[in-house]
């Protein structure tokens, strides 16, 4: 049922937020759903949290009362609560938090376009996102993070007994003690391993993945291709560089688009053309691209907020 008006939307809110706060609240799910059903309940929901008034009027004019007794008639009954003693006091407990990510089941942490965020987890790992990414992870089991689009460099404080999983579209990835970097792009993946391992599970398919070793998906169903990676290269983008071996303009395209905050989408042509060596992202992006554009051989059109890649030589119409 959708709530019309600001009322009843309040009412709901404030029912989820005497829920929430109940020590054996499990419908996390359902309060996920009905916040993202409509913008305007988040800000229902954290008024519910916030007011004060609203909390102090209402326990004035009902006193808690066993739930026994409470007379069938009560305006709470039937309406959004009815508390005993214990909930009583969890709803003056609560009143004044402001939680809603920090509580809630599943935190999601996402970048724009030419940022970059480092995650301290709490069992000691690290990971650092690039622009455009975007990732989920529950707090209470911070050793599994999903990757749902985006490039992203993780540092990980081994545990034999706890495996630390990224999950790719479906796809594994279980380190063995690692420093590894992982690209998502839709249904795409890569993955390069600096330190230790990690074991690539795709279905039945399983592969290991030592210091060097490098794994590209271009699809869900299509087969991974292997290939050696420099390890000091893996995650460079983090220190203002990016590092490639015969690479396509393709995914060079991608890079820059990531790092630079600029669409970057290359013309027909550019798309023979590989790239070895190192493009650095010191300054805006004009500079930038000004830099990278005689090493990869190619020119950048300006076209309002993108940049077309073009080769250098690619005759004019």
């Amino acid at each position: 049922m959708i709530e019309q008006g600001s009322d009843m939307t309040g009412e709901a809110a404030r029912l989820w937020a005497i829920r929430a706060h109940d020590a054996s609240f499990a419908d996390w799910d359902g309060l996920t759903a009905w916040l993202e059903s409509d913008p305007r309940h988040l800000t229902a929901y954290e008024a519910a949290l916030d007011d004060d008034d609203w909390a102090a009027q209402n326990f004035a004019a009902h006193p808690p009362v066993a739930a026994a007794t409470a007379p069938a008639h009560s305006p709470l009954r039937g309406r959004w609560f009815a508390f005993g003693g214990a909930m009583a006091a969890a709803l003056v407990a609560v009143v004044g938090s402001t939680v809603l990510l920090r509580d809630a089941p599943v935190r999601e942490v996402a970048t724009a376009h030419g940022e970059h965020r480092t995650i301290e987890l709490a069992d000691g790992s690290r990971v650092m996102l690039n622009g455009n990414t975007r990732l989920s992870f529950d707090p209470d089991v911070p050793r599994q993070i999903t990757l749902a689009q985006g490039e992203a460099l993780f540092e990980v404080k081994h545990d034999a007994k706890d495996p630390f999983v990224v999950v790719a579209d479906g796809t594994r990835l279980v380190d063995m003690g690692t420093v590894f970097n992982v690209v998502r792009s839709g249904d795409a993946l890569d993955v390069a391993v600096a330190e230790g391992a990690v074991d690539y599970e795709a279905g039945k398919q399983r592969i290991r993945l030592n210091p060097g070793d490098a794994l590209s998906r271009a699809g869900r169903d299509a087969a991974p291709a292997l290939r050696r990676a420099s390890p000091e290269g893996i995650g460079s983008w983090q220190s203002g560089q990016l590092q490639y071996d015969d690479a396509t303009l393709d995914q060079v395209a991608s890079d820059l688009s990531r790092n630079t905050g600029r669409s970057i989408r290359v013309a027909n042509g550019a798309g023979r053309i590989r790239f070895t060596g190192t493009l650095v992202l010191r300054g805006p992006p004009r500079e930038v691209l000004a830099r990278a554009g005689p090493l990869l051989g190619v020119t950048f059109a300006e076209q309002g907020d993108s940049w077309t890649m073009t080769p250098a030589h690619a005759p004019r119409r």
